[in-house]
């Protein structure tokens, strides 16, 4: 699996791509989406989705942030409205979205930063794409089979996402940024129009100096899981199989989903001091949002061998 990012400065052009990616056969579950509330009005949309009042209010009033919320409402898995430390209020649906919600509860640290690196993204570009939000993007991640992602990255890339390593140049040499910080205020939109018009006089400066990159991917794709790394636990994990499961109605390639699934949960900063009896909730959560044709009680020891074996290696690395 892959995650795959992109970012938008209009969020129309975020809904037409999330729309997009839904037609090509995407699971709405498997798309993540997190706005910046900076007028404060989306979260109105999103409070009034279930009787559709707001949504067709803002709509029929020629309302364009109305109609496009009310658009994502209905194409997006659990869209709500919450505040983040750095972002202030924020809409924000899918995976990424669950994380985010704790963190505005306090249950989770990490905010958006960390949702980002849990997902496999390096950390120095989850800061871009953290500082990117606080500025007023839109952010789009995606969680792809290695045959959807070309597909995935393609209808990105139709709906001109930002230059982000280009934008964190600007940031770095113009403003002198050195990394995402909580504590700095989120771009009012007197703000954000203001440094997106200095942005785009930089970048004009920019391009002249530079040679142009040809076919320059905007939208960039992580792997969640290192093949490399990986490959040293599976043989480990054929044989719990075969002494385990062989006789089982499924095939290794069935469990070894569970496998890694509970690899990355060994892997992940988030879960470092978590025990199997804290993890396990949280675990069959995920697990039934991304399986939910593979029942729990099935693939669960599948799991917890998997994390188990991993965690270990953690351990003994400290």
């Amino acid at each position: 699996m892959k995650t795959i990012v992109a970012l938008y400065d209009e969020l129309e052009d975020a809904r037409d791509t999330v729309e997009d990616l839904v037609d090509e056969g995407i699971r709405r579950a498997d798309i993540s989406l997190i706005a910046r509330d900076v007028n404060g009005k989306y979260t109105e949309y999103v409070e009034g989705h279930d009787t559709g009042e707001e949504v067709a209010e803002g709509a029929a009033g020629g309302a364009v942030g109305g109609a496009v919320v009310g658009g994502l409402v209905g194409v997006l898995v659990g869209l709500g409205a919450f505040a983040l430390p750095g972002l202030g209020p924020v809409i924000a649906a899918g995976p990424v979205a669950a994380g985010l919600a704790g963190a505005a509860t306090g249950a989770v640290t990490g905010g958006l930063l960390g949702a980002l690196v849990e997902w496999g993204i390096p950390e120095e570009e989850a800061e871009y794409y953290a500082e990117s939000v606080r500025r007023g993007s839109t952010l789009i991640a995606v969680r792809a089979t290695q045959t959807q992602t070309d597909d995935v990255v393609d209808i990105m890339n139709e709906h001109g996402p930002i230059d982000v390593e280009r934008r964190a140049a600007y940031w770095r040499e113009e403003e002198g940024w050195t990394g995402w910080e909580d504590e700095t205020e989120p771009y009012s939109a007197g703000e954000i129009e203001t440094y997106r018009e200095a942005t785009t006089d930089w970048n004009r400066d920019w391009e002249k100096e530079e040679p142009a990159r040809d076919a320059y991917i905007r939208a960039y794709a992580y792997d969640l899981i290192s093949p490399e790394e990986y490959a040293r636990y599976e043989p480990g994990y054929r044989r719990h199989y075969q002494n385990t499961y062989a006789d089982s109605a499924y095939g290794f390639e069935d469990y070894d989903a569970a496998y890694r699934y509970g690899y990355t949960l060994a892997k992940s900063p988030r879960y470092t001091e978590y025990g199997w009896a804290q993890l396990e909730p949280v675990a069959r959560e995920r697990w039934d949002e991304q399986y939910e044709d593979s029942a729990w009680e099935d693939f669960k020891e599948a799991v917890r061998h998997g994390w188990q074996e991993a965690k270990q290696e953690v351990r003994e690395t400290f």
